[in-house]
């Protein structure tokens, strides 16, 4: 007799999806469900009412000056650049725009997303569009309008998302189609948003103009907007033609080398005889620096290589005693360390030492073009010590500090989990003292004593010491966050990687960092985030970010105009600058954590 295969439904298929939730039901369910959520419901009201009132009251007051921020909205950007070098800035901006339109199509970003989520968004914003106005004491006319505006969308929205019925589960809209969208109203609202601009009769302020948001900048903004979309087609064209592979590895190059080349190239310059020289001493420690490398990785030398590098080791450190070029001591102590890591990361195979030596080349390179950056003359003229000033200076030391303290931070953790003693050891102590000291301290003793360990004749710009400083300081945390991620790596599977007779290295970029990064996205996140606002500590030793210059700078001000006593317009101003981009971090960091799964697998 044939067995009957008993097929069982789909759990899906009988259970009825639950009816939609009307506000009203949504809101008994989650806010009034029992006694002490409704207190606590009451309770946040009314202090959410009392603050936005109270928060708008002092924004729309006839008596705030904001005029101070939208005078000095220059001021605050980039500080003493002189305004006839700013076609510098703009054009950096440029090729930061095409990268990001280029990447945007070869890295095919952008998902999809379904419409009802952007009907709620939208819906959600008409909400609190007609809290805000119904709240904040705003004109008779300006109140009515604010809550027609947020009652349409509000309303529209629901009605849209509730007509498509099922098809709104089914359809899908491009992300990148509402980006776009969004980045174009911001666009038209830097024509259309007119504020006062003031207008100076000898010596007296007065307010009598109305000019765009961004009056000055309105059509770079706008060129920059089209650049990235203009990219975007182009790259879309050239994925037809060029492999993916290769197009991606050629923008992540272009990613790697837009910082210097923009910094040293457009904002900064060096003689050439500078160039000449550090371009040969890059080029010596290439050939003959990888020659060395090449013979003390073979594992062969045994403890002949260890000996050598040792020995190269202690001729680097004697190089900082005697007198010296300063390239030439930093590419010394590379060389070193890079010569006592051969052995363990090499190996034996020569493909894998010619990866080694790769990677060897790619650490000069960053060195000679960083120590350009770092020794450069400037070649625009300004009153101040610096070229660099205001949200310009902050977004350099930023990127420059999560730049260089992120591989910093992975080559300590895995120092720190190494079974070598010698780079356990060093990464535990630079760890132990870096964490120990406050970068306030670090910040002083960039400018007081780094100075005092190079010759006379050797000086770096203040951002460049800064830099350093805030990297090697951020360093030490990271490192203690990756080495979390890589100790929830089980033992079993460098186990497995070892029996399958991978290399160190070959087991640290494939099977450990790759695992261990993911575990502790949010906790890099969280420091990416503190370095950018740990950068307003750089005013301590005399450099002007956006916070120095709207707390000091622009409250101070009497000639032309009198903005004495406008120090809550301009803190407010750089929190809301500050707000936008940790929010834009926190909303980068979110993407990838869903499309890696953290969490969920």
């Amino acid at each position: 007799m044939a067995e009957k295969k008993i097929v069982l439904p789909d759990l899906e298929e009988i259970a009825p999806e639950p009816p939609p939730k009307g506000p009203v039901v949504w809101a008994r369910d989650n806010l009034f469900y029992s006694v002490p959520s409704t207190i606590l419901t009451i309770f946040g009201g009314v202090v959410a009412f009392v603050f936005v009132r109270g928060m708008f009251g002092f924004i729309l007051g006839d008596e705030r000056k904001w005029e101070a921020i939208t005078t000095n909205m220059r001021l605050l950007m980039v500080q003493a650049y002189p305004q006839e070098a700013t076609w510098r800035i703009w054009l950096s901006l440029g090729i930061l725009a095409a990268l990001l339109g280029l990447s945007l199509a070869f890295w095919h970003a952008g998902g999809k997303t379904e419409p009802r989520k952007v009907g709620r968004a939208i819906a959600g914003f008409g909400g609190l569009l007609m809290f805000v106005f119904a709240v904040a004491p705003f004109g008779a006319s300006v109140r009515i309008i604010g809550l027609i505006v947020g009652a349409v969308l509000l309303t529209v929205s629901l009605l849209v998302v509730n007509a498509m019925g099922e098809r709104a589960k089914e359809a899908t809209i491009p992300t990148l189609w509402i980006a776009t969208i969004l980045g174009a109203l911001v666009v038209v609202a830097l024509w259309v948003i007119r504020v006062p601009v003031p207008d100076v009769e000898g010596e007296e302020f007065g307010a009598t103009t109305l000019e765009p948001l961004a009056s000055t900048t309105t059509i770079p903004w706008t060129i920059l907007f089209f650049v990235v979309i203009v990219a975007y087609f182009v790259g879309k064209g050239l994925t037809r033609v060029i492999p993916e592979r290769i197009g991606r590895l050629a923008l992540v190059a272009g990613w790697v080398m837009a910082f210097p080349v923009i910094v040293l190239h457009l904002a900064r310059g060096v003689e050439f005889h500078d160039v000449a020289q550090y371009l040969l001493i890059g080029a010596g420690f290439l050939v003959i620096g990888g020659a060395i490398i090449w013979y003390l990785a073979d594992p062969a030398r045994g403890e002949l290589g260890r000996g050598l590098a040792g020995l190269l080791l202690v001729l680097a450190i004697a190089s900082w005693v005697v007198s010296s070029l300063i390239l030439v001591r930093l590419l010394l102590l590379l060389l070193a360390l890079f010569a006592l890591g051969g052995p363990t990361f090499a190996g034996g195979e020569t493909r894998t030492r010619m990866r080694y030596l790769g990677v060897w080349a790619g650490a000069v390179i960053v060195t000679v073009y960083l120590m350009l950056l770092a020794t450069g003359v400037s070649i625009v003229q300004t009153s101040n010590e610096t070229v660099y000033g205001g949200f310009f200076l902050t977004w350099i030391l930023a990127v420059a500090g999560i730049a260089l303290s992120f591989p910093l931070g992975v080559i300590l953790a895995l120092g720190r989990t190494s079974t070598m003693p010698i780079f356990r050891l060093l990464s535990t102590f630079y760890i132990e003292v870096v964490r120990g000291v406050p970068l306030i301290t670090w910040l002083l003793v960039s400018v007081v004593v780094f100075p005092l360990l190079f010759p006379i004749d050797v000086s770096f710009v203040a951002p460049a010491k800064v830099t350093l400083f805030i990297a090697f300081f951020s360093a030490a945390y990271l490192a203690e966050n990756v080495r979390g991620g890589l100790q929830s790596i089980s033992k079993g599977q460098n186990e497995a990687a070892n029996a399958l007779g991978m290399t160190t290295l070959q087991r640290t970029v494939f099977i450990t960092l790759p695992q261990a990064l993911r575990a502790v996205i949010p906790a890099l996140v969280g420091q990416v985030i503190a370095i950018f606002k740990d950068t307003s500590l750089v005013a301590i030793v005399g450099l002007f970010d956006i916070l120095k210059i709207g707390r000091d700078v622009i409250p101070s001000q009497t000639q032309p105009f009198n903005f004495l006593g406008s120090l809550r317009e301009s803190l407010l101003a750089v929190a809301v600058i500050y707000w936008i981009f940790t929010f834009m971090f926190s909303r980068v960091s979110l993407r990838l954590e869903e499309r890696l799964g953290v969490g969920k697998r």
